[in-house]
Protein backbone atom coordinates (compact mmCIF):
# COMPACT_ATOMS: atom_id res chain seq x y z
CA UNK A 1 0.00 0.00 0.00
CA UNK A 2 1.17 3.52 -0.69
CA UNK A 3 1.93 5.40 2.29
CA UNK A 4 0.49 9.42 2.47
CA UNK A 5 3.80 11.61 2.37
CA UNK A 6 1.77 15.29 2.43
CA UNK A 7 -1.48 15.11 3.96
CA UNK A 8 -3.73 16.99 1.80
CA UNK A 9 -6.46 19.31 4.65
CA UNK A 10 -9.72 20.49 3.58
CA UNK A 11 -11.24 23.02 6.07
CA UNK A 12 -14.63 21.39 5.42
CA UNK A 13 -13.57 17.59 6.24
CA UNK A 14 -11.94 17.50 9.61
CA UNK A 15 -10.20 14.21 9.78
CA UNK A 16 -10.23 12.31 13.35
CA UNK A 17 -8.27 11.59 14.57
CA UNK A 18 -5.72 14.08 12.27
CA UNK A 19 -3.01 12.32 10.01
CA UNK A 20 0.21 12.31 11.74
CA UNK A 21 3.17 10.88 9.96
CA UNK A 22 3.13 8.69 6.64
CA UNK A 23 -0.24 6.55 7.09
CA UNK A 24 -1.19 4.44 4.86
CA UNK A 25 -3.60 4.35 2.44
CA UNK A 26 -5.22 1.81 -0.16
CA UNK A 27 -5.84 2.18 -3.79
CA UNK A 28 -9.51 2.00 -3.65
CA UNK A 29 -9.71 4.78 -0.98
CA UNK A 30 -7.08 6.86 -3.13
CA UNK A 31 -9.62 6.25 -5.86
CA UNK A 32 -12.92 7.32 -3.49
CA UNK A 33 -10.68 10.89 -2.51
CA UNK A 34 -10.00 11.38 -6.02
CA UNK A 35 -14.05 10.85 -6.29
CA UNK A 36 -14.83 13.95 -3.74
CA UNK A 37 -12.28 16.07 -4.44
CA UNK A 38 -12.11 18.83 -7.44
CA UNK A 39 -9.36 20.83 -8.46
CA UNK A 40 -9.90 24.61 -9.34
CA UNK A 41 -6.28 25.41 -10.56
CA UNK A 42 -5.71 26.85 -7.01
CA UNK A 43 -6.80 24.46 -4.26
CA UNK A 44 -8.57 21.09 -3.42
CA UNK A 45 -11.89 21.59 -3.05
CA UNK A 46 -15.00 18.85 -2.24
CA UNK A 47 -17.44 18.16 -4.65
CA UNK A 48 -21.08 18.82 -2.70
CA UNK A 49 -24.27 17.01 -3.50
CA UNK A 50 -27.42 16.86 -1.99
CA UNK A 51 -28.99 14.33 0.48
CA UNK A 52 -30.37 12.40 -2.64
CA UNK A 53 -26.47 12.28 -4.22
CA UNK A 54 -27.41 14.80 -6.98
CA UNK A 55 -24.63 17.27 -7.55
CA UNK A 56 -25.41 20.46 -6.35
CA UNK A 57 -24.80 22.77 -9.69
CA UNK A 58 -26.27 25.80 -7.96
CA UNK A 59 -24.62 29.51 -6.86
CA UNK A 60 -22.90 29.14 -3.84
CA UNK A 61 -23.90 30.68 -0.67
CA UNK A 62 -23.19 34.26 -0.10
CA UNK A 63 -20.59 35.18 1.67
CA UNK A 64 -20.66 39.27 1.93
CA UNK A 65 -21.36 42.17 0.33
CA UNK A 66 -19.33 45.58 -0.42
CA UNK A 67 -20.29 48.50 -1.05
CA UNK A 68 -18.42 51.13 -3.22
CA UNK A 69 -18.37 54.45 -3.07
CA UNK A 70 -15.80 56.59 -5.09
CA UNK A 71 -14.59 59.98 -2.75
CA UNK A 72 -12.75 60.96 -5.62
CA UNK A 73 -12.47 61.35 -9.35
CA UNK A 74 -10.98 58.02 -11.31
CA UNK A 75 -11.49 56.22 -8.07
CA UNK A 76 -9.67 52.91 -7.41
CA UNK A 77 -10.44 49.88 -5.40
CA UNK A 78 -9.47 46.78 -4.74
CA UNK A 79 -9.74 44.44 -1.38
CA UNK A 80 -8.10 42.44 0.54
CA UNK A 81 -7.33 38.75 1.24
CA UNK A 82 -10.81 37.17 1.68
CA UNK A 83 -11.05 33.70 -0.01
CA UNK A 84 -13.85 33.16 -2.60
CA UNK A 85 -15.48 31.10 -5.30
CA UNK A 86 -17.07 33.97 -7.12
CA UNK A 87 -18.16 37.38 -6.92
CA UNK A 88 -20.76 39.62 -8.70
CA UNK A 89 -19.86 43.03 -9.80
CA UNK A 90 -23.26 45.43 -10.42
CA UNK A 91 -22.71 48.82 -11.37
CA UNK A 92 -24.91 50.96 -9.26
CA UNK A 93 -28.34 51.66 -11.71
CA UNK A 94 -27.94 55.17 -10.50
CA UNK A 95 -24.87 55.99 -11.67
CA UNK A 96 -24.49 58.52 -14.37
CA UNK A 97 -21.25 57.27 -15.95
CA UNK A 98 -19.25 53.60 -16.15
CA UNK A 99 -17.58 51.64 -13.89
CA UNK A 100 -14.48 49.54 -15.11
CA UNK A 101 -13.81 46.24 -13.51
CA UNK A 102 -10.53 43.70 -14.34
CA UNK A 103 -9.05 41.15 -12.84
CA UNK A 104 -4.93 40.46 -11.79
CA UNK A 105 -4.40 43.90 -12.99
CA UNK A 106 -5.53 47.41 -12.47
CA UNK A 107 -8.49 48.88 -13.82
CA UNK A 108 -8.48 51.77 -15.33
CA UNK A 109 -10.83 53.53 -18.76
CA UNK A 110 -10.46 51.36 -21.81
CA UNK A 111 -8.37 48.61 -19.25
CA UNK A 112 -10.69 45.89 -18.26
CA UNK A 113 -14.14 45.60 -19.14
CA UNK A 114 -16.86 48.82 -18.80
CA UNK A 115 -19.86 48.04 -16.88
CA UNK A 116 -22.97 51.00 -17.17
CA UNK A 117 -25.50 51.77 -14.43
CA UNK A 118 -27.67 48.43 -13.62
CA UNK A 119 -24.98 46.64 -15.46
CA UNK A 120 -23.81 43.34 -13.78
CA UNK A 121 -20.98 40.66 -14.07
CA UNK A 122 -20.24 37.00 -12.11
CA UNK A 123 -16.86 36.34 -12.23
CA UNK A 124 -15.14 33.61 -10.93
CA UNK A 125 -12.50 34.18 -8.27
CA UNK A 126 -10.38 32.42 -5.78
CA UNK A 127 -9.81 35.26 -3.70
CA UNK A 128 -10.88 39.05 -3.68
CA UNK A 129 -7.62 40.49 -3.91
CA UNK A 130 -7.64 40.13 -7.17
CA UNK A 131 -10.65 42.22 -8.38
CA UNK A 132 -10.29 45.61 -9.24
CA UNK A 133 -12.90 48.02 -9.61
CA UNK A 134 -12.37 51.82 -11.31
CA UNK A 135 -14.63 54.16 -10.79
CA UNK A 136 -14.32 57.33 -13.15
CA UNK A 137 -16.77 60.29 -11.36
CA UNK A 138 -17.26 60.97 -7.72
CA UNK A 139 -19.89 59.89 -6.01
CA UNK A 140 -21.12 56.68 -8.32
CA UNK A 141 -21.18 53.14 -6.78
CA UNK A 142 -20.12 49.78 -7.56
CA UNK A 143 -22.04 46.45 -5.37
CA UNK A 144 -19.65 43.56 -4.99
CA UNK A 145 -21.31 40.32 -3.75
CA UNK A 146 -18.85 37.43 -2.84
CA UNK A 147 -19.58 34.27 -2.19
CA UNK A 148 -17.87 31.49 0.36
Amino acid sequence: MPEVLIPLTFDDLPVKPPLVGRPRISEDLQQTVALLVGWDNSTRRLVRCSPSGVLFVCQPTVKGVVNIEANDYSYNWSHLDILTSEAMILAHPDNASRIWVNKGIAAAPDIGLPLDAGDSIIWGLNNLNSLYIHIVNTGEKAIVVYTV
